[in-house]
């Protein structure tokens, strides 16, 4: 992950993080929230699908946050189809990104994690495309952006996204009804999450960064003359 990407996905994180935790838990009733979004017609779903595009770009920030509020905000079928489709048009978009600029930009993003998605399809072949769509804790903008790298078809991306989210999807759906009364925590818990993999990248990626740049103590031994020959 670059270092300026990991800077602004923790200032985000954390400005969303102190506007939750000074204004979200005092709302109480999770029907505010609802009322206000719905209040704004047409763009709650603009809003909904900009926030889900925009954590696909930015790895860092959490999808299942945003499939929660949906189900919470919009119901859990609508809720489940806008977050099927945010995700899936978020997806191609990585995709696409990856595509066109390259492995630098694409490592720039979502840092070492491109390399095990393409160990990935090395080792398994393309056909497990629709296998790691469905399999939980693999990361999910890495394959995204890694896909297109190792020769993976669009169309085989798009079939494989489009099938194998739905059931994540649907499971945070309606967990998310289940959590109405506790929704501001779980939020607050999920960023607080995410700030600290933020952190963590941020330092990880510092530290190799001084590993690798040469030493200004280091002399090479070319440039140094014998003064007896």
């Amino acid at each position: 992950m670059n270092r300026w990407i990991s800077i602004t996905a923790a200032l985000v994180i954390a400005v969303a993080l102190a506007t939750l935790l000074f204004i979200g838990p005092k709302t109480g009733n999770v029907e505010n929230l609802r009322a206000t979004l719905i209040g704004y017609g047409p763009w709650a779903v603009v809003i909904s699908v900009g926030l889900m595009v925009g954590q696909a770009i930015i790895a860092p920030l959490p999808a299942n946050v945003v499939t929660i509020t949906n189900s919470l905000v919009f119901g859990p079928i609508w809720g489940s189809v806008l977050s099927w489709f945010s995700t899936v048009l978020g997806a191609c978009l990585c995709f696409l990104l990856s595509k066109t600029f390259g492995k630098p930009f694409a490592e720039k993003i979502v840092g070492d994690s491109i390399h095990g998605a393409e160990d990935f399809f090395k080792k398994y072949g393309l056909h497990a495309m629709f296998l790691v769509r469905i399999m939980p804790f693999v990361p999910f903008d890495a394959i995204s952006y890694g896909a297109p790298l190792v020769g993976v078809p669009f169309s085989r991306f798009l079939l494989a996204t489009a099938v194998g989210i739905i059931p994540s999807i649907l499971v945070y759906s309606y967990v998310g009804r289940f959590i109405a009364g506790i929704y501001w925590w779980v939020l607050i818990a999920m960023l607080c999450a995410s700030l600290i993999g933020v952190v963590i990248a941020g330092l990880a990626l510092r530290r190799r960064s001084v590993t690798d740049s040469p030493s200004p103590l280091f002399v090479s031994s070319e440039k140094i003359s014998d003064p007896i020959s």
